[in-house]
C-alpha cells in the first residue's frame, strides 16, 4: 500500500473501514453459523473474505482498490467463528491448549518459503512480486477451502443449533442477541475476556500494519529484509513450541501468559530505542517478540474458549467480536494520525496495551483463587 502511494492516514482509514465491516458481519456471523452450520459457513465466508480480497490486492492500483478489498476482507468474522467452532467444539477441554499450539505450528511452517519472496523482491522490487504472491494466494486458498469443506464434518453442537434454528428466521435470531448481550455483560469471566481481546486486537492491528513501514522508513533498512524477519520470527516460534511447550504445559497457564507479556514489553522498549540503520537490536526484538507470542497467544485462545458458554459459543463469539471491533475501530484512524507524527509512539501505545492485558490475566488468577477458597 505504501509503495503504491498510500499515506499513513490512508492506511489508518482502511483499517477503520475494515473494522466497521467486521462489526456488521460479526453480528450476522453467529446467526449464519448456527443456521447453516459451521462447515458451510466457513466455505462461503473464506472465499468471500480471503480469496476475493487476494485477487483484488493482486490487481490493486490505488486507494480505491484497497478500499474495496478492505470491505470484502472485513467479512472474515463469519468464517473465523465457524473455523474455531469446528476446531474446539468436539475437543476434550484438556486438549485445547495443545490444539492451538499445533495450529500455530502449522501456520509457522509457511514462513520458511518467504526467503523466496525476499529474493524476488530484491531482484524485481516489492510491488510486482507482491502481485504474483497474492495471485498465487488466490489460487492456493481456493484449493484449501474446497479441500477443507470436503474433509470436515459438522460438530455435534453445530448439528444441534442447525436443528433448533431450522424454522427460525434470521431476524428473530438477531433479536435474540439481547439475551446474548446480557450473558456477556453479566458474566464476570466473559467481561474479562472481552477486555483482553479488545486490547490484543488493537495492539496486533497497530503493530501488524505499521511495523514494516517503521522498519523500512524510520530504521532505513531495505525492503527485502522484511521476508527474512518473517522467517526468523517463524523459526524462533516453531523452535519454542517444539522445545519448550511440553515444559510450559506443566506450568499454570496464567503464569506463562504473564511471562509472555513481560517479554513483549521488554521487546517493544528495545524496538522504540533501536537506532536507524542498526540491524542487531531489531533481530533481538524479533526473537523476543516470537518467544512472547509462543507463550501468550495459544493460552489467550484457550482462556477465551474456557470462558464462553459452550451452548451459545457461536453467537457469543460473534457478539464479542462485534463489541471488540466497535471499541477498536477508531484506533485504526488514530494510529494513522499518530504514525504521521512519530511512529515510535505507536509502539509505546502497544506497551500500555500489554499492561492492560497483564491486569486482565491477574484478575483471572484472583478469580481462580477465590473459587478455590469458596470450594
Amino acid at each position: 500500500m505504501f509503495s503504491l502511494g498510500l499515506e499513513d492516514a490512508d492506511i489508518g482509514i482502511l483499517l477503520s473501514v475494515g473494522l466497521i465491516v467486521q462489526m456488521t458481519t460479526g453480528v450476522l456471523g453467529g446467526v449464519i453459523n448456527d443456521k447453516f452450520g459451521r462447515r458451510r459457513s466457513m466455505l462461503v465466508g473464506d472465499i468471500v473474505s480471503w480469496a476475493v480480497p487476494c485477487l483484488i490486492w493482486a490487481l490493486a492500483q490505488d486507494f480505491r482498490w484497497f478500499l474495496v478489498a478492505a470491505v470484502f476482507h472485513g467479512m472474515f468474522p463469519t468464517s473465523a467463528n465457524a473455523w474455531e467452532s469446528l476446531l474446539v467444539e468436539d475437543a476434550e477441554p484438556d486438549s485445547i491448549v495443545k490444539l492451538f499450539n499445533w495450529v500455530y505450528i502449522a501456520g509457522l511452517l509457511a514462513v520458511f518459503v518467504t526467503p523466496i519472496a525476499g529474493y524476488f523482491i530484491f531482484e524485481f522490487s516489492l510491488v510486482p512480486v507482491m502481485r504474483v504472491i497474492l495471485g498465487f494466494s488466490f489460487v492456493s486458498m481456493m484449493a484449501k477451502f474446497i479441500i477443507h469443506f470436503y474433509y470436515a464434518t459438522e460438530t455435534r453442537q453445530g448439528l444441534i443449533r442447525m436443528k433448533e434454528t431450522a424454522n427460525v428466521s434470521v431476524l428473530t435470531m438477531l433479536l435474540e442477541y439481547k439475551g446474548v448481550l446480557r450473558q456477556i455483560f453479566t458474566t464476570t469471566a466473559t467481561r474479562r475476556v472481552l477486555l483482553l481481546i479488545i486490547a490484543l486486537n488493537i495492539q496486533m492491528m497497530v503493530a501488524g500494519s505499521f511495523f514494516s513501514i517503521f522498519v523500512t522508513q524510520d530504521l532505513a533498512l531495505p525492503e527485502h529484509h522484511l521476508a527474512n524477519f518473517n522467517v526468523l520470527r517463524g523459526a524462533v516460534m516453531l523452535a519454542f513450541f517444539l522445545v519448550f511447550q511440553r515444559l510450559l504445559d506443566m506450568i499454570a497457564m496464567h503464569k506463562v501468559m504473564i511471562a509472555g507479556l513481560v517479554v513483549y514489553i521488554v521487546a517493544y522498549i528495545l524496538l522504540i530505542f533501536t537506532p536507524a540503520g542498526l540491524m542487531f537490536p531489531l533481530l533481538i526484538f524479533i526473537v523476543m517478540d516470537a518467544c512472547a507470542a509462543a507463550m501468550f497467544l495459544p493460552r489467550r485462545d484457550t482462556m477465551v474458549v474456557n470462558n464462553i458458554n459452550p451452548a451459545e459459543r457461536a453467537r457469543i463469539r460473534g457478539m464479542l467480536m462485534v463489541i471488540m471491533l466497535g471499541a477498536a475501530s477508531p484506533f485504526g484512524y488514530l494510529a494513522g494520525l499518530v504514525a504521521g507524527f512519530d511512529r515510535r509512539l505507536l509502539f509505546a501505545g502497544c506497551i500500555l496495551l500489554f499492561m492492560v492485558m497483564g491486569a486482565v490475566v491477574l484478575m483471572e488468577v484472583a478469580r481462580g483463587k477465590k473459587i478455590e477458597v469458596m470450594g
